[in-house]
């Protein structure tokens, strides 16, 4: 009895001290372990595609948790990269004993991947050979798990930023084929925009105002998609509808819709606008969009430029101070293609401009050389005659009017001469 109390005593001594030497994070508190699950549930690496039926969580070390809809943890012995050896029984003839049934079994491999961003099972039944289990066939491989909502459209921004549109475009492709998300579908539309392809731009744009009617995003972006392949009508309703929600935001938001990093809004609505009645012919629907543009973005030098081309037959004048006006603020010239487009169907243009390289600009710019000539000669012309004036008064009875004559003469013509 003694014996036994000292091994008691013995027990106890070494297993208090062996408290206070095991590390203290080799034992999880509760409240760790709770708040890890919580956490797993709220926030899995993985969920069954469609039904949502498992989540999956990994650890560190590889091991991967299995949470079933109702948030039991139901599976804990997976790992992720490593062969896992299942037996699994096989069907059973109906005349087999109980006895010879328990020895008709055959080894299954498991493994799970994690390929592309989604979890794979691998499984195959194995075979031993010189002591190592291999597949006897080609293993199977089924899909058990994507990545949670969201995931899949903030990789894609990720490759946007770094400019890999292609790359960008596959995972806006999961993420809307696993959840239907309608900014995926306007950021996948941006990305197609970027390498030009305008028809799938217009697409997946359409798509995601079919799920959010009021994106302004997707409409500024589909009207300039819409422009690139000559589709005028559709620029413009759109534009009415992007104009008319922009009206009820504040000027704030309105600064945040320009400056937004990916697919902003384009301040020059009312521009974009106007080019589009232009082609349709609309001039002096054209004319009053340029003119809001002016006045919404005074700096826009190609509102000028478009302007002064839809007035320059009408009020030569203010045409031209426009045409000027907007290269200044650098608009690109691009009236000399203007004015090849319009000879073709104009007979005096034609002979105007035919064999020459001349722009709207030349022209306006060799008319206000004119004008200044002309009003610097007659300023000329008007001292000249004040001076004259100016002499007599003072010296006429000093000069013989013949003279006076002959020399008013000669300085009139000089003045022109020069």
């Amino acid at each position: 009895m003694k014996f036994k109390n000292k091994k008691l005593l013995y027990s106890a001594f070494f297993g208090g001290i062996s408290l206070f030497l095991i590390p203290k994070t080799a034992h999880a508190t509760p409240s760790t372990y709770f708040e890890e699950r919580r956490e797993c549930i709220e926030n899995p690496d993985f969920i069954t595609p469609n039904t949502k039926e498992f989540k999956y969580c990994l650890k560190d070390n590889g091991i991967i948790k299995k949470y079933d809809e109702f948030d039991n943890l139901i599976e804990i012995d997976l790992k992720l990269d490593q062969l896992v050896e299942e037996k699994v029984k096989k069907e059973i003839k109906k005349n087999l004993t109980k006895t010879k049934a328990k020895t008709n079994r055959f080894r299954e491999l498991t493994e799970y991947k994690i390929d592309d961003e989604e979890l794979f099972e691998y499984s195959c039944e194995a075979k031993k050979e010189r002591g190592k289990l291999i597949c006897k066939d080609k293993s199977l491989k089924k899909l058990i798990g994507i990545r949670p909502e969201g995931f899949y459209y903030k990789k894609g921004l990720e490759q946007i930023e770094s400019k890999r549109w292609d790359l960008s475009i596959k995972y806006f492709d999961k993420e809307i084929e696993y959840n239907s998300n309608q900014k995926a579908y306007a950021i996948r539309g941006y990305s197609k925009f970027i390498l030009e392809d305008y028809l799938g731009s217009i697409k997946d744009l359409g798509d995601a105002l079919q799920i959010d009617k009021s994106d302004v995003f997707s409409l500024s972006l589909r009207s300039r998609a819409n422009f690139k392949v000559n589709n005028y009508q559709a620029v413009i309703s759109d534009l009415n509808k992007l104009i008319t929600l922009i009206e009820f935001k504040s000027s704030k938001e309105t600064t945040e819709l320009f400056n937004k990093e990916i697919n902003p809004v384009d301040p020059n609505y009312y521009y974009l606008r106007g080019l589009a009645k232009s082609e349709l012919g609309d001039s002096n629907g054209a004319k009053k969009d340029f003119d809001l543009e002016i006045i919404n973005n005074p700096l826009n030098g190609d509102a000028y430029f478009q302007r002064g081309l839809e007035t320059y037959w009408t009020e030569r004048d203010y045409a031209c101070e426009d045409l000027i006006k907007g290269v200044s603020l650098g608009a690109v010239d691009s009236s000399s293609e203007f004015l090849k487009e319009n000879t073709q169907s104009n007979s005096f243009l034609d002979e105007l401009f035919t064999g020459n390289d001349k722009s709207l600009i030349d022209e306006c710019k060799s008319s206000s050389t004119r004008k200044v000539e002309n009003i610097k000669q007659n300023y000329e012309t008007e001292k000249l005659n004040r001076d004259l004036k100016n002499l007599f008064q003072n010296y006429y009875f000093l000069i013989p009017i013949p003279l006076i004559v002959i020399g008013y003469t000669l300085l009139k013509y000089r003045s022109k001469d020069e």
